[in-house]
């Protein structure tokens, strides 16, 4: 079994970063009134151990890839961001390593996906659209990134993504709960976004395992996340 620890202040910012990402404008190419959020990136950090077979990954710090190439559809990460930061971590933090990334999935109502239109947040549930894309057998989109991670040399561990719908009314019901085998959990944030208006932001956090290799995740019946923050022991 493979148990993935997210700490409090990488949750906060992976899920801040997301939202960001999602709500805020951030030049020509991105327009949030016309359903193109943008994705987003960054590199996680912490350390592996291992207790009567089980292994457990301790995510202490995350970081945002300020230099990604964010477009609405896809986020593309540079190798020097990384490698530069992989240095700064050996020199003032070496008890932690490099363990993978995480990405976000934004998603907006009337978004054109395959051949049908997205009206509700069910609607990603029901088409798996908080998951990773494309195929790991065909090493395609999200599991061809971590092919070629892999392929030059990182160790590619853990892959999160982040998932944010922004729904056209107000709810209260936080609807707490795991999903995919306790490999994955939704939650609701209630905030302001950027018109400064009251807004619900349906939120998924998705873990996968790369124990080998090649881009094979472990399957989710072995997969565990834990985030504390929200209260997430599985």
């Amino acid at each position: 079994m493979h148990t993935v620890i997210l700490s409090p202040d990488a949750f906060r910012l992976i899920v801040s970063s997301a939202l960001e990402a999602y709500a805020v404008p951030h030049g020509t190419n991105h327009n949030p009134s016309k359903h193109t959020p943008l994705e987003t990136c960054g590199a996680i950090w912490g350390y592996e151990t291992e207790n009567k077979g089980n292994k457990y990954f301790h995510i202490v710090a995350v970081d945002v890839e300020t230099s990604a190439d964010r477009q609405p559809g896809s986020v593309a990460s540079k190798l020097a961001s990384i490698e530069v930061k992989k240095g700064f971590y050996e020199r003032y933090n070496p008890e932690l390593k490099y363990l993978g990334d995480f990405h976000s999935h934004p998603w907006s109502q009337g978004e054109k996906f395959g051949s049908h239109t997205l009206q509700t947040a069910q609607n990603i549930e029901a088409h798996r659209l908080y998951r990773f894309s494309g195929d790991p057998k065909q090493k395609s989109d999200d599991f061809g990134s971590v092919d070629w991670l892999k392929s030059e040399g990182l160790p590619y561990q853990i892959g999160l993504v982040t998932t944010i719908y922004r729904m056209t009314n107000v709810v209260n019901d936080p609807l707490h709960s795991f999903l995919d085998e306790k490999s994955a959990f939704r939650f609701t944030y209630n905030g302001k976004d950027a018109s400064g208006k009251l807004k619900s932001f349906r939120c998924w956090v998705k873990a996968y395992v790369f124990p080998n290799n090649n881009c094979e995740p472990a399957p989710n019946t072995e997969v565990k996340l834990q985030c504390s923050a929200l209260g997430f022991f599985p």
